[in-house]
């Protein structure tokens, strides 16, 4: 992994999302980004946090759709109707808004670089459109951060791109998800946007 010399605080930052996958937000503050904490007040919110969700039957289920949730900034991932993990993600702040709408996972590579950001890391990216927006590990604020990508934790963007086939359903949707509906059905369900 490079780290860039010229940004102190962000190369820390991502020698500690390397090392277990997981970025801790305690070091803000309040201001007008993040009305949760107020000022002086630290927050103990871990934004880099992901789960698989244990039980033999799905263990070792293969993936076969992904939802991403702006409203919620939340990945959620399927064996047709049963959840298997969820994470917390940064998609795209504004000016650089991800894309809503049903996209298939057509490109996976471990080691990428963006040709259009300075030639920045990408860990596991897995493409979603042919302009650049995929998932991959990354930096997780809080908040809406990334250039149009769904950012995700280390430790999530290693397991889900060792899950993920190329072509795999992904549905990026401006709504919540609504779980209960997803477990009811075997099929993808079509949400609502906003």
């Amino acid at each position: 992994m490079k780290i860039p010399t010229r940004f102190p605080i962000l190369a820390m930052a991502l020698l500690v999302l390397a090392l277990n996958g997981s970025v801790r937000a305690d070091f803000i503050v309040g201001d007008s980004k993040h009305p949760h904490a107020r000022c002086g007040e630290r927050a103990a919110i871990d934004y880099g946090k992901f789960e698989w969700l244990a039980g033999d039957d799905g263990a070792g289920a293969a993936v076969n759709r992904i939802i991403i949730s702006l409203a919620e900034q939340r990945l959620y991932v399927f064996h047709d109707h049963q959840l298997l993990a969820w994470s917390n993600v940064s998609t795209g702040r504004s000016g650089y808004e991800t894309p809503t709408g049903d996209f298939n996972v057509s490109e996976k590579d471990v080691d990428h670089h963006s040709s259009l950001y300075d030639d920045a890391s990408m860990p596991f990216f897995m493409r979603l459109t042919d302009g650049g927006v995929g998932m991959h590990a990354g930096w997780l604020p809080g908040y809406p951060a990334s250039h149009g990508c769904v950012r995700l934790p280390f430790g999530m963007a290693r397991e889900l791109y060792d899950r993920v086939d190329a072509g795999t359903p992904v549905q990026i949707i401006s709504s919540p998800v609504d779980l209960a509906a997803q477990e009811k059905t075997s099929a993808p369900v079509k949400l609502a946007q906003n």
